[in-house]
C-alpha cells in the first residue's frame, strides 16, 4: 500500500490534508532532505488537521506524517517527523506527543500504521527533528527518558537516502 492510499483510507480529516511531496511541510520542508527527493511522495500535516476538531484540540498533536520510498523501491513507509525545540526542558512534552501519535494512528488509521517502519532494518519511524539546534544534556534524566521511549536523539536535518 502506498502513503497515498493509506492517508486516504483513513478518516476524512486526514485523507483531506494530503499534500504531494513536502508540500504539508510548508516552512519545515528544509528539514527533511533526501537524495531524490521523488521518493517523498507525499506528507501530512497532522497538527493542523487535527487542531480543529475538539477531542484533539488539546491533545499533545505530533507534526507530520511523510511518504517516503526506498531506495530500491520496494517499498513505501509512512515516517512521522515532529519539528521542536530541543531542549532538555521539552524531552517530556515530546515524548507525550509520541505516545499519542502511536495510540491515535494505531487506533484511528491502521492502513498508515501497517506502513509505519516496524523493524531495525527499515527507516527509523519517528523523528524529532530540532527546530533551532540541540540543547539537551546528554546525561540528564530527560536524555534517558527519551532513549527508553524508543524515539532516539533528535537531528538537525532528517537525511533520507
Amino acid at each position: 500500500m502506498s502513503f497515498r492510499q493509506a492517508v486516504l483510507a483513513s478518516p476524512p480529516v486526514i485523507g483531506n490534508a494530503f499534500r504531494p511531496g513536502k508540500q504539508a511541510l510548508s516552512s519545515h520542508s528544509t528539514k527533511v532532505a533526501c537524495a531524490d527527493e521523488r521518493r517523498i511522495t507525499g506528507s501530512i500535516d497532522l497538527d493542523t488537521a487535527l487542531q480543529q476538531q475538539l477531542k484533539h484540540a488539546q491533545a499533545p498533536r505530533w507534526d507530520y506524517g511523510l511518504g517516503y520510498r526506498q531506495p530500491n523501491g520496494s517499498r513505501e513507509f509512512a515516517i512521522w517527523v515532529e519539528v521542536h525545540s530541543a531542549f532538555t526542558g521539552e524531552v517530556r512534552a515530546v515524548v507525550r506527543k509520541l505516545s499519542w501519535l502511536r495510540d491515535y494512528v494505531a487506533a484511528q488509521c491502521p492502513s498508515l500504521w501497517k506502513i509505519t517502519p516496524s523493524r531495525k532494518d527499515e527507516p527509523k519511524a519517528f523523528v524529532w527533528v530540532a527546530s533551532n539546534g540541540i540543547h539537551i544534556t546528554r546525561n540528564s534524566p530527560q536524555a534517558r527518558l527519551l532513549a527508553q521511549s524508543g524515539l532516539g536523539w533528535p537531528t538537525t536535518v532528517l537525511r533520507l537516502p
